[in-house]
């Protein structure tokens, strides 16, 4: 007998199934705007985007090595900082850690435009965890802004205190540089995580699935 439990795994290990071949395929973002804080010619965010449907989502990049333009759209593929599955800069743990806690930092700073520059740093703090030649444009000043954000990042982060993190990464990416456009984070609203989103996702997946089937209909038994 299969009791309420058993039959709630069953559901979800259908998602899952669903998930693995949907992978997000139609996940798309369209760069909406770039905020107000620029550093050295380059604006540092955090930007904004929609993101599969949602408007002026907040976004933050870790990817210097590729170029963005507002109003230009890609598919990306949504990873969590447990797995990291396909990120841009591979299996980067630590990394990935430091720039969601420096993110937090950023977000924390942006509501005030006194805090431009320490955004400014923070921003090209997280790009110089991935690609230190984003440093290459900065002054002294700078630099030291930038060196006292990296250095206030704490040195037992886990994936686990970033659940509410997602990394957007563009489809079809072959190496840093190649891409349609930047990989970015986005914070899942509060109250929700990546891991639920992720599931919720597969489960909309599966149903669309068995909606299509439905209206399909049984498949004829006549031979050719």
């Amino acid at each position: 007998m299969i009791n309420s439990t058993q039959k709630w795994w069953g559901v979800v290990a259908l998602a899952l199934m669903c998930f693995a071949p949907c992978a997000f395929a139609d996940n798309s973002l369209t760069m909406t705007g770039a905020g107000n804080n620029v550093m050295e010619g380059v604006y540092v965010g955090p930007y904004y985007a929609t993101v599969n449907g949602a408007a002026n989502t907040p976004v933050i990049c870790d990817d210097f090595a590729d170029e963005t333009y507002i109003g230009s759209s890609w598919n990306f593929t949504p990873n969590n900082f447990s797995t990291l599955g396909s990120a841009l800069w591979g299996n980067q743990t630590s990394n990935y850690d430091a720039a969601a806690w420096l993110t937090l930092e950023m977000l924390s700073l942006n509501s005030n435009p006194n805090n431009a520059a320490k955004v400014g740093y923070i921003s090209y703090a997280i790009w110089s965890l991935f690609d230190p030649s984003a440093l290459g444009r900065l002054n002294s000043t700078e630099l030291q802004g930038v060196q006292s954000a990296l250095s206030q990042v704490p040195s037992n982060l886990t994936p686990g205190q970033f659940a509410n993190f997602l990394i957007l990464t563009p489809q079809g990416c072959t190496a840093p540089g190649t891409c349609a456009g930047q990989e970015f984070f986005m914070l899942v609203p509060e109250g929700g995580s990546a891991a639920v989103y992720l599931l919720l996702a597969g489960l909309s997946c599966f149903a669309a699935m068995l909606f299509r089937r439905r209206r399909q209909g049984p498949a004829s038994s006549r031979l050719a």
